[in-house]
């Protein structure tokens, strides 16, 4: 081949490469003739380019955005005729439907093309709706296509990817519930001391090296929120899943009545609840012995329904916070296998719980998203220091007993969350020793003006907590909102351990003096302060603070002037500031360090503006481009 190109201009394409060393194996045959000859490959992998940049330029193809998709599905349909006026607002949204993706829009295209109906009717009726006949059929043609990216991946990836397509199509999947997912189902395989959210993150950004999943949302410190899949690798996982027996998703009566895709299924996904309600639905999902996760991944459903759950006795997995519950269910009690209960229900909580040892995550949301509150909070039953398997609590509006006998302890519980200050005790906490993330809700009475300091006591014993790193306290209708005026000053902010790396204040109202005992946690990356966490006009932050903040957030306060002390560099390790409705504010400081990537304003006084500016114009933070977002619901 060398022999045949020498002295004569080429264009070389390698089409859907896999192997990784393509430039060991086919550079040495195509000779350099300083003609513009060229060789393009295409990849659907991330590491093969990465591999391979040494000797080709890289170009990421992005997708589609709406005018070009339907620039491209028009062509397609219509060829150069124009197309008729009436058929424009629906084949935009057809076009909008295939998410960018040129593969899906060339193949509707051709689908629409092939049609002898090119009604308005019948364009409404696809553009209506991504599971009509045109999309599945689509998605059936990009099958093969796109079926290498499955076989391909890496054998502990595969579980990972087809269990995304348990949620609904182009659902938004957080972050955190994919993790205690994953992590109960078995799929992350962990190294000595990795987390599981290390592991779920190790996982998700292979998938996305691959081009078979994507992220949706991204906090400002560049952490997943939220993945999913493209409505053709949805559709791709759906059908192997339902032929390997990895999972059936449920979404019509229809579906329930195949019993042929029901038989030895070990995971149901009823993206209907409604189903359970009726008879034929529940007896064939009852029939299922085999299921081990039952995931109710549908919209919230207001009605209780019947959940067959005698009939399961395998599960580990019941995933119901869709479905709301009058009374706690007693079939639980016979699930010893269960490792993971979410369910919303507005009772308390049986001390038949305990039943369930193996159970790892207990997740309970409450029916009203508020609910008054007497100042005291229902207490979960005693037998709660029982399950020792625990890994993760959040049942909303309750707390941990105070433990009653030596044995009560819960060495493996790392999440403990939306509790009230009555279950940060010592006790308490000296009987959680390994809780990683806490999360507490302080509720007061609007009319309460009583000088109790009692909430606050939750700072009491948080040092002791020496694995803690994440921690959220948030206050509900807190009493320094009433006034402009503080009666006296709040008590003052009590140490906190040097393990934290998150910390999320709301509502405090602490002194901006009091920064201190949070400005030297030798730990801290991401600072969150919300709703008057700290008043008063005035912050300085002195030399040294703060040594490994990246990540800042000031959002409402009455902040007028931030400084720093001296013309030093001050935040070294800074990557986002975000300060969002403070409009007093008139002063940010400008010396900061020279991590810093990205500032965000959000109706702040425009002489904050001012400063920001000056801060994007400085030759040390030009050369590296700092990104500067500012909003103003007013313009």
């Amino acid at each position: 081949m060398r022999k045949c190109l020498t002295g004569r201009r080429y264009l070389i394409v390698l089409d859907d490469v896999w192997n990784f060393k393509v430039n060991d194996q086919f550079v040495s045959l195509f000779p350099e003739n300083n003609n513009c000859s060229r060789v393009l490959f295409t990849t659907r992998l991330v590491e093969v380019a990465k591999y391979n940049s040494s000797w080709f330029s890289k170009f990421d193809v992005r997708f589609l955005d709406k005018k070009e998709s339907w620039e491209l599905l028009r062509h397609k349909v219509f060829d150069e005729t124009p197309c008729p006026h009436e058929l424009e607002e629906a084949g935009k949204k057809i076009a909008e439907n295939c998410e960018g993706i040129p593969l899906t829009i060339v193949t509707v295209a051709d689908i629409l093309s092939r049609s002898n109906d090119k009604t308005l009717e019948y364009w409404n009726m696809v553009a209506a709706d991504k599971q009509n006949s045109v999309f599945v059929d689509a998605y059936d043609q990009m099958f093969e296509v796109l079926y290498p990216s499955y076989e391909y991946l890496p054998q502990h990836l595969k579980p990972c990817f087809l269990y995304m397509a348990v949620f609904p199509q182009n659902y938004e999947i957080p972050f955190y519930k994919l993790v205690k997912l994953w992590n109960t189902e078995g799929f992350l395989e962990m190294g000595f001391l990795e987390t599981p959210e290390y592991a779920t993150w190790s996982n998700l950004n292979q998938l996305y090296m691959n081009n078979v999943a994507t992220v949706h949302k991204k906090s400002l410190n560049d952490i997943t929120k939220t993945c999913g899949l493209h409505s053709p690798f949805w559709h791709l996982c759906n059908k192997e899943a339902t032929k390997i027996k990895f999972f059936r998703g449920l979404n019509t009566l229809d579906h329930c009545l195949v019993q042929e895709d029901l038989k030895g299924q070990r995971r149901l996904c009823i993206r209907n609840n409604v189903l359970f309600g009726i008879k034929h639905a529940y007896d064939s999902i009852a029939s299922v012995s085999t299921v081990r996760s039952l995931l109710c991944t549908g919209p919230y459903h207001q009605y209780p329904v019947p959940v067959c759950l005698e009939y399961l006795r395998l599960l580990r997995i019941l995933d119901a916070l869709t479905i709301l519950f009058y009374e706690f269910p007693m079939q639980v009690t016979n699930l010893v296998r269960l490792r993971y209960l979410s369910l919303t229900f507005n009772g308390d909580i049986p001390d038949f719980i305990s039943k369930l040892w193996n159970l790892q995550y207990l997740i309970v949301h409450r029916c009203m998203s508020i609910v008054e509150s007497d100042g005291k909070s229902p207490y979960l039953p005693m037998e709660i220091w029982d399950m020792k398997e625990l890994k993760h609590l959040h049942v909303m509006g309750s707390d941990l007993p105070d433990p009653n006998c030596e044995d009560s302890l819960l060495p493996n519980l790392s999440t403990l969350l939306d509790v009230s200050p009555q279950s940060c005790t010592k006790d308490v906490f000296e009987r959680i020793p390994n809780l990683r993330k806490l999360g507490i809700r302080i509720e007061s009475a609007p009319d309460n003006n009583d000088d109790d300091d009692e909430p606050l006591c939750c700072f009491d014993h948080i040092s002791n907590l020496d694995n803690l790193e994440t921690l959220k306290c948030a206050t509900v209708n807190p009493r320094i909102m009433l006034s402009e005026v503080v009666a006296r000053p709040p008590t003052p902010l009590h140490f906190l351990p040097s393990s934290l790396v998150t910390l999320s204040l709301s509502g405090f109202g602490f002194e901006w003096k009091e920064m201190s005992k949070i400005s030297s946690l030798p730990n801290l990356r991401v600072l969150k302060l919300k709703r008057y966490a700290f008043r008063g006009p005035n912050w300085e932050v002195c030399h040294g603070e703060f040594p490994c903040l990246q990540y800042l957030l000031i959002e409402d306060t009455d902040l007028k002037n931030w400084t720093f002390r001296s013309r030093s560099y001050y935040l070294p390790r800074l990557e986002s500031l975000v300060v969002r409705h403070c409009y007093k504010l008139e002063d940010i400081p400008q010396k900061f360090g020279s991590h810093l990537k990205k500032i965000e304003l959000v109706d702040c006084n425009p002489l904050a503006l001012d400063c920001v500016d000056l801060v994007k114009t400085t030759a040390r933070y030009r050369a590296r481009g700092v990104d500067l977002s500012v909003r103003y619901s007013w313009d």
